[in-house]
């Protein structure tokens, strides 16, 4: 029995023995791991705070179906459209005809870009003006330049330069960054070739910045202000024989006249050398004739 009890008590002992243990290392792994989450979250909110706030994660929203077609549409470039007409109108006085594209011009806050008017065979008048207008009203100018004559021809052109004015926007950036850090190196160079060599970078950059800023401005007055060609003619006289009369013939006669006597005295002038060489021949030839006899 004592035996029995001792080895009862002993198997008691054990127990308590391995669950203290086991109690401790679970304890002592909560800590730890409680430890390490601890510190790891400390180093990441460290590292995040230290960063720029460019750098700092935004949670960015998943956009709906309506939501990414508006953005999408928002970010397509604007056009730019070149616009161009060519008309010829036949008038019945080309000076007053090109007055009223003129005015044209002016009602619509355009601008005359050339005028001209010239007489060609027969009296009859021509010219041509060339105004610009704002894109916008490019239509309604044209509907009212048609109703100033007969249109005889008309032609619309349209160039689209979308594509070349937004790699213009793109090459512009890009040079204006490139400006920006050669500017920086200008500000750190230690010697004198190297600020020599920077200096040369930045006029090459600055001469092709001011290129394409140019283009650009040529690109936006084109397309804001539409071209229009007006060529103005008057229609061909008919003309319709008349009869002779007395002052008429005598004119003619005299006109006649004049015109035989000024033919004859240049063929006279234009023969005279060989008159004068085929008379010299003539003598030379009766005083031989005349020797020979005597």
């Amino acid at each position: 029995m004592r035996l029995i009890s001792v080895l009862i008590l002993l198997f008691f002992i054990g127990a308590l023995l391995t669950a203290g243990c086991t109690a401790f290392e679970g304890t002592q792994h909560g800590n730890i791991a409680g430890d390490s989450l601890s510190r790891a979250k400390g180093y990441e909110s460290e590292e995040y705070a230290a960063l720029p706030m460019s750098y700092a994660p935004v949670a960015t929203p998943a956009p709906s179906s309506y939501g990414g077609a508006i953005n999408s549409v928002s970010s397509l470039p604007e056009q730019k459209i070149i616009q161009a007409a060519d008309m010829k109108i036949e008038v019945i006085n080309v000076s007053m005809s090109a007055e009223k594209v003129q005015d044209v011009a002016t009602a619509y806050e355009g601008l005359i870009q050339s005028s001209s008017v010239y007489a060609g065979n027969q009296n009859r008048y021509s010219g041509t003006v060339t105004i610009r207008v704002p894109a916008a009203q490019f239509d309604a100018a044209l509907a009212d330049i048609r109703t100033i004559g007969k249109v005889l021809s008309s032609s619309v052109n349209a160039d689209d330069v979308t594509e070349e004015y937004v790699d213009l926007q793109a090459q512009r950036g890009a040079l204006a960054n490139q400006l920006i850090q050669y500017n920086r190196l200008l500000e750190k160079g230690q010697n004198v070739s190297e600020i020599l060599e920077v200096q040369k970078e930045i006029e090459r950059v600055q001469i092709e910045l001011d290129r394409i800023v140019g283009r650009m401005k040529y690109l936006d007055s084109r397309t804001s202000f539409s071209t229009i060609t007006v060529s103005l003619s008057e229609p061909a006289q008919v003309q319709t024989p008349g009869g002779y009369s007395l002052p008429s013939v005598i004119s003619d006669g005299i006109a006649g006249f004049v015109d035989t006597v000024v033919w004859l005295f240049v063929a006279i002038l234009t023969l005279l050398p060989f008159i004068l060489l085929g008379g010299a021949g003539y003598l030379l030839y009766q005083r031989r004739k005349n020797n020979r006899s005597e």
